[in-house]
């Protein structure tokens, strides 16, 4: 037996109609067509803090456990454990974990964007410009560029989707209850900032009921449950299991100085135009069928920067920590265009500019990211190639946790500290990472443009330029282009050898390039 709409405040308030009534075809089938085209223009794109969550994925679905080296603690060094699990799953059953993510990527874009088009119908039909946000989010290459890269960015920003299709859905309570349950569990679940967010839809909600506080509560009772159940039982998992009560990448990434305010302010200023927007159609509460759900999603764009802020310094507009919040950030474009005077006369052909406009601008920036990524991803496939001839006694230590660890499985020492829990609790230190490791040591670092290795950051950054470096260790092989015709001049890798146990495996120093 079906619950009554009327029970509930908030769903009394609006008819229940269908979504799916009215121009399909230029409202949603024209944005996946757009989507699928980039799609294809873009495949291939990747960077490679991807391939930590390909490692943890394959080592579960080899029975290894939740590990970064098989056989050693369980040390979290990612930040997406929903993602990691669903990738070792795709393993598991027999998919390649690179083409699964992707693919996955690709799919739950086409289903954003499908929610995207059933929300924008709920706030603005019959609006003239309903469509314009999943247009706009279509035409964005730098969406579609991180949707498909592999990292749990898709998923993320589906999840976000479904909790306000949840929060704005007029059927049942049970429908709504469950689509909150599963939006929010699943932001809970895949990020840490996602149970945060989580609590802020949820406000969202109860502060839209009638009634007082505890019969709000009561509404929204059962997606409460999930989400608290669902950061409990996380919380008390990684207690268990790592030993931390959160991922080791924030205790890595808290450990270096807090970024300055400088790129909110960029983030900002490239965002005030949405803001804008925001800011008009907020000003029209009481004209707004859900307003609260649009609050929701305000409070959603603009949480997510807050919380990130301090451990995440990379805050630039559309990068990938905002971009799957891109279809809420364009909501309410609709609202405003509605209201320019005459729009007769410039309604039209202003969406048709801003249009072309925001896809052509964008263009430039993922060409060259997806040029870079394939460069970078090339260098380190050759580094993994020269790493897996060695002897699988060889611990090697990395300044990049990504496709070198994943395609070698060797063991790995990451120094940034992202899957190394002493380095991330007590703070990294290049000179004590190289005492304490019982192993044998490959080092592989990057060069810059004066040849020299890069300096690990830390306390004592110049370690590897150092003399008792060099005392130990000698470069046994350079990848990457001669530098005269590298396109990338400082990213060629070193790979220095510990001198005495190279000569005790018989490893002579090959040629150079």
């Amino acid at each position: 037996m079906q619950d009554d709409p009327a029970t509930s405040g908030i769903l009394s308030r609006y008819p229940t109609k269908s979504v799916w009534n009215g121009p399909v075809l230029w409202g949603l089938g024209l944005p996946i067509l757009l989507f699928l085209v980039q799609v294809i223009t873009l495949w291939g794109f990747t960077i490679d803090d991807v391939a930590i969550s390909y490692r943890y994925a394959l080592h579960v679905a080899e029975g290894s456990g939740l590990t970064w080296n098989p056989g050693t603690a369980p040390v979290e060094g990612y930040s997406n454990f929903l993602w990691v699990l669903i990738l070792a799953g795709a393993k598991w059953i027999g998919f390649d974990i690179e083409t699964a993510a992707v693919s996955l990527g690709a799919l739950l874009g086409i289903l954003t964007l499908c929610l995207s088009y059933l929300l924008c119908r709920k706030l603005w039909a019959p609006q003239r410009f309903w469509w314009l946000p999943v247009l706009l989010v279509a035409l964005t290459p730098e969406w579609v560029l991180w949707i498909i890269s592999g990292l749990e960015i898709a998923l993320f920003g589906f999840f976000l989707l479904l909790s306000l299709e949840g929060l704005s859905n007029t059927g049942t309570r049970s429908r709504r209850n469950w689509l909150l349950s599963v939006g929010l569990s699943g932001l809970t679940l895949t990020r840490p900032e996602g149970v945060a967010l989580s609590i802020l839809v949820l406000t969202s909600g109860m502060l839209a009921e009638p009634g007082y506080t505890l019969k709000r509560i009561k509404a929204y009772a059962v997606p409460l449950i999930a989400v608290l159940g669902s950061a409990l039982g996380l919380l008390i998992f990684r207690l268990v299991y790592f030993g931390s009560p959160l991922p080791n990448t924030v205790y890595a990434k808290f450990s270096w100085s807090l970024p300055s305010l400088g790129p909110v302010f960029q983030w900002l200023i490239f965002g005030i135009p949405f803001l804008l927007a925001w800011g008009v159609a907020l000003l029209g509460w009481n004209n707004l069928r859900y307003p609260w759900t649009l609050a929701a999603a305000l409070a959603l764009v603009v949480g997510q920067m807050l919380v990130v802020l301090p451990v995440i310094p990379v805050m630039y507009f559309l990068h990938r920590y905002q971009i799957a919040f891109l279809p809420l950030l364009v909501l309410p474009v609709p609202f405003l265009l509605e209201r320019i005077p005459n729009w007769k006369r410039w309604g039209i052909p202003l969406a048709v500019a801003v249009m072309i406009v925001w896809s052509l601008k964008e263009w430039p920036q993922p060409c060259v990211w997806f040029q870079n990524e394939k460069y970078w991803k090339q260098t380190r496939r050759e580094v993994a190639d020269c790493l897996s001839v060695l002897p699988r006694s060889a611990t090697v230590a990395l300044i990049d946790a990504g496709f070198i660890p994943y395609w070698t499985d060797l063991p790995v020492l990451d120094v940034w500290g992202l899957c190394d829990r002493r380095a991330a609790h007590e703070g990294f230190s290049a000179a004590a990472t190289l005492e304490r490791n019982p192993e044998v040591y490959v080092m592989t670092v990057r060069t810059g443009a004066d040849g020299l290795p890069f300096p690990l950051q830390g306390r004592d950054k110049m370690i590897v330029n150092s003399p008792e470096f060099f005392e130990k260790y000698h470069l046994w092989k350079m990848c990457g282009k001669p530098r005269e015709t590298a396109d990338h001049p400082d990213d060629r890798y070193a790979i220095f050898l510990n001198e005495a146990w190279a000569r005790a495996q018989g490893i002579t120093k090959p040629s150079q390039p």
